[in-house]
């Protein structure tokens, strides 16, 4: 490539280890990102987010979602490694420079907001930057989107918790963000508001918008999924696409009489059907397919052996599905030396190959050091209680 080329100033603020050419489809790169804590540290993390895709975050309770989310945001400023957006570090003193492409949700209470909704997202607007004569046809829209048109006039505190959870929504989409970020959108609300937001978020995909969401219940969104983050205990599992994490849609099948069940195992793995659980006795059988149209080979198989089919139930993609579609994968890890080494998941645990959990290496933490005898600070004395001289 020639050195010469006169790049513009973001693709040259990119670390080498991300080239030129992958550049523009990378609209967030996290490289070696570590967040320390007094007990504990998120990281080491390295991935990146492609452009106008939706990325989903994914881990248990406590694995770093939201420090992960809270560190490209901006709030939290505090940091090891990088994160680039757009080619403009977080941790550089340009910092602030993606701030006006982010939308951003999470549950904000606004118990002590003695303000009208409409005022409030007015003042919303201003601070956002919005042009004066575009704010109340911005306002009025969003408004009537989310159904809170006719008690604009009414105070946020006095709002039910549906009602504030959609001026939550109405704060990350009312400046046209081009990356949506989402703490948890599908959380108290119902389900017509939760499909109505999932094709909200399909609407802005379709307009070239970056979409980043954390969620419990992935399989009401696992549709719309491109790629996945999947971290836990604070270390990266995985991250690629949809396809390459493999995780297919599971069902229940309920059976009316027994069945050649080595004759199914056969024909199943010809058909690229995994079985995930048999139950003899009470004749069912846990599957998963890999598209809606596999389900039919499934009806197929029973109809020519004459096996009547009771029920169907579609499973519920958890983490724990995660975790079996992941498990015995090799990933590449880094020992003390920096140096990549292969460790195998199990359980959503990553292990060695001497058998032992992976610790990453990470920057010493800083501890509070206790001292002996240590007297607690004396009162001081109340002034008002002072004898009169």
């Amino acid at each position: 490539m020639n050195k010469n080329v006169d790049l513009p100033k973001k693709v040259r603020n990119l670390k080498r280890n991300y080239t030129i050419m992958d550049a523009p489809s990378k609209i967030i790169v996290f490289d070696k990102f570590i967040k320390k804590f007094r007990s504990n540290a998120i990281g080491p993390l390295s991935f990146s987010i492609k452009k106008g895709q939706v990325t989903a975050i994914l881990g248990s309770s406590g694995s770093g979602k939201t420090v992960i989310l809270n560190s490209l945001m901006g709030i939290v400023r505090t940091f090891k490694g990088h994160i680039y957006i757009n080619g403009v570090d977080r941790s550089s003193r340009n910092y602030y420079i993606p701030n006006s492409d982010f939308g951003y949700y999470t549950q904000i209470d606004f118990n002590l907001y003695n303000i009208s909704a409409y005022n409030f997202l007015y003042d919303i607007c201003l601070t956002m930057g919005i042009a004066k004569e575009n704010i109340k046809e911005k306002v009025d829209y969003w408004l009537k989107f989310f159904d809170l048109y006719e008690n604009k006039d009414k105070l946020l505190k006095n709002y039910s918790w549906g009602m504030k959870n959609r001026i939550n929504f109405i704060i990350c989409f009312i400046n046209d963000p081009k990356i949506i970020v989402l703490d948890e959108p599908g959380a108290n609300l119902d389900s017509i508001w939760r499909e109505k937001v999932k094709n909200l978020l399909v609407k802005c995909k379709n307009q070239g918008k970056t979409i980043i969401l954390t969620v419990h219940n992935i399989d009401e969104v696992n549709d719309i999924i491109d790629s996945y983050i999947i971290v836990e205990s604070g270390l990266l599992l995985f991250s690629g696409t949809q396809e390459e994490l493999d995780l297919y849609d599971k069902y229940k099948i309920f059976l009316h009489e027994d069945f050649d069940f080595e004759k199914f195992k056969t024909y199943a793995k010809e058909k690229n059907i995994k079985i995930f659980k048999y139950n003899p006795v009470a004749k069912n059988i846990v599957l998963a397919i890999p598209n809606l149209l596999a389900i039919n080979w499934v009806f197929l198989f029973f109809i020519r052996e004459g096996v009547p089919i009771k029920n169907i139930v579609k499973q519920t993609i958890n983490m724990e599905s995660i975790h079996k579609a992941l498990n015995h994968r090799v990933v590449q890890v880094l020992d003390e030396n920096d140096q990549p080494i292969p460790a195998t998941i199990l359980e959503g645990k990553l292990i060695l190959a001497n058998g032992t959990e992976y610790t990453p290496k990470r920057p010493k933490l800083h501890k509070l050091k206790k001292l002996k005898n240590e007297e607690p600070p004396k009162k001081p004395k109340n002034p008002t209680n002072l004898d009169k001289k």
